[in-house]
């Protein structure tokens, strides 16, 4: 339970901590509607955030915010379920499919009505996949090769490791559960031929874990293949990457056994085909923490990005697809 319990949190974490977001476009004084979702990311639901923000210019313009929801899917209206009123976390239940229009209106008195849109993209295409280890200079590394397919029309692409880990203790069991993006490499270390994912992709956050993302149209400017690197370099083992299970023991300070409890590990690819509104908003956001570090947490006005129309945020369709746990079988049948 207390597993389930972390990764709904994982899953329900949209960036956005506080229940008053500030903000300053064009330093308005008046407050505006802040929205935050990303329909497709969740299967069987869809998670958004809604909440006041004031401009940091004059934070004593405080109105009250009762808002009003209509969220709709292919113009149908679907109950959308209030489960955290201090933080303004929604849930509204329908399953997405490819091509649907997902839509959101927001009222409250003293605020502009906000109102986004954004259509779900086709799956992530069709790929072989193949599981090496590569040579650098003297080291080694595991990678993962991933060669897509015929493209679709989305507008960006992802990838992300998902890691899940098991103990089962004498007196307990838990489980971890991450994603990350794992390091990106070429194809052909010695002749360098860069894939456009390596080239131009970039590494952005979303509900907490990262993952890489690079353009559709990048795909036509090389080899539709890409490489990412499960394991730091070093790692020489073959096995490191596939589900492996077993019994590990436990040792005191004086090397004597004290436990013995099985150990579960297994990865899998978590793979993205973003709207255009998914990218640019992920993107926009995280150059404005890059440059935050040089010009004291003031980003680029240009740098901003926005599909709320009259608010601020984004509510950005993404279609997200897991393959199965990564075994040899695996691997040989999706070569």
């Amino acid at each position: 339970m207390k597993n389930i319990i972390y990764l709904l949190l994982a899953t329900f974490v949209l960036g956005v901590t506080s229940c008053i977001k500030p903000f300053d476009p064009e330093f308005d004084e008046k407050p505006v509607i802040f929205l935050e979702g990303y329909p497709g990311a969740d299967k069987g639901f869809v998670m958004f955030k809604v909440m006041p923000a004031y401009s940091k210019s004059n934070k004593e313009v405080i109105v009250p915010f009762k808002p009003d929801i209509t969220f709709s899917v292919n113009e149908d209206v679907i109950l959308a379920e209030c489960i955290d009123k201090e933080e303004g976390y929604y849930r509204a239940d329908c399953d997405l499919h490819p091509g649907d229009k997902v839509r959101i209106s927001v009222f409250s008195d003293g605020f502009t009505s906000a109102h986004a849109e954004t259509v779900i993209p086709d799956a992530f295409p069709e790929r072989k996949i193949d599981y090496i280890i590569e040579r650098v200079g003297s080291d080694s590394c595991n990678v993962v090769h991933v060669t897509i397919g015929e493209k679709t029309d989305a507008y960006a692409y992802g990838v992300q490791i998902c890691s899940e880990s098991i103990y089962d203790m004498p007196d307990d069991h838990y489980e971890e559960t991450f994603r990350y993006a794992g390091a990106l490499y070429p194809t052909d270390f010695e002749y360098a031929e860069m894939s456009p994912m390596n080239l131009d992709a970039v590494d952005i956050e979303i509900n907490g874990d990262y993952l890489w993302a690079w353009e559709g149209g990048m795909l036509d400017q090389g080899a539709n293949t890409f490489s990412i690197q499960p394991y730091a370099y070093g790692t020489s083992s073959y096995d490191d990457f596939f589900v492996n299970e077993g019994d590990r023991v436990m040792y005191d300070e004086e090397g004597n056994p004290t436990m013995t409890y099985h150990y579960i590990s297994k990865h899998k690819l978590v793979l993205y085909t973003m709207s255009e509104e998914f990218y640019k908003y992920r993107v926009a956001s995280e150059y404005q923490k890059d440059y935050s570090t040089f010009t004291g947490f003031i980003a680029p006005s240009n740098y901003c990005y926005s599909n709320v129309e009259n608010g601020f945020g984004a509510f950005a369709a993404v279609n997200l697809v897991e393959t199965d746990w990564i075994t040899k079988e695996f691997i040989e049948n999706n070569r």
